[in-house]
């Protein structure tokens, strides 16, 4: 069984992970079908003020295996994972380069198999091309007074998305068709780190 570091308060319940990696221990890696590399990408543990395994290298371990299938699935197949939305955003080398304008006019791919929900995917993309847009047209002072209203239940400034919340949204699995997961999880982590660098830029 895979092995990770220990830390004292904010890791991964240690149960959790390991009856998850137990599961994955048994497939072949080398060989993931799309319906194992989809649970893979949903993988979600919960924290624990106690002892844990380390987050970081628990996600480094899932992160590994989803690279090593994704290359797998590209050489084997030789398609829309290249084109897709994840890899034209990963293709911008600066997170800063990603815009309201140009997100907005990314359209993910659709597979006729495992995918996300078109619905609820098209309405994250659009608030996050939101959040982008208040940051892209807003000077720093009126950033500063939106981001600390956000926490006034009373307040009426536009909500702005957090890494944190982009990072870790999830979306309902179709089993027939939907967005391409691997396109729309390329997607997210890319999209964070945009929202990262602006929430950073204004402080």
């Amino acid at each position: 069984m895979m092995k990770f570091g220990i830390v004292s308060s904010g890791g991964y319940k240690i149960k959790e992970v390991d009856r998850f990696t137990r599961k994955f221990n048994k497939l072949d890696t080398n060989n993931l079908k799309q319906r194992s590399i989809s649970k893979l990408q949903r993988a979600k543990f919960s924290l624990t003020e106690n002892q844990g395994y380390d987050p970081q290298e628990v996600d480094d371990y899932i992160d590994s295996i989803l690279d090593h299938s994704m290359i797998k699935s590209e050489s084997k197949l030789g398609n829309a994972t290249l084109s897709s939305l994840g890899s034209r955003l990963n293709s911008i080398p600066d997170p800063t380069m990603i815009t309201s304008t140009r997100l907005r006019e990314l359209k993910p791919p659709v597979v006729e198999e495992v995918g996300y929900s078109i619905e609820e995917v098209d309405k994250f993309l659009s608030l996050v091309a939101d959040t982008l847009q208040i940051f892209e047209d807003s000077p720093v002072e009126e950033i500063q007074k939106l981001k600390a209203d956000q926490y006034n239940p009373q307040g009426k400034a536009p909500k702005l998305l957090t890494r944190d919340q982009v990072r870790w949204a999830l979306f309902t699995v179709n089993e027939s068709s939907g967005y391409d997961i691997l396109a729309i999880d390329g997607a997210v982590k890319r999209l964070s780190d945009a929202i990262e660098f602006h929430w950073g830029k204004s402080d």
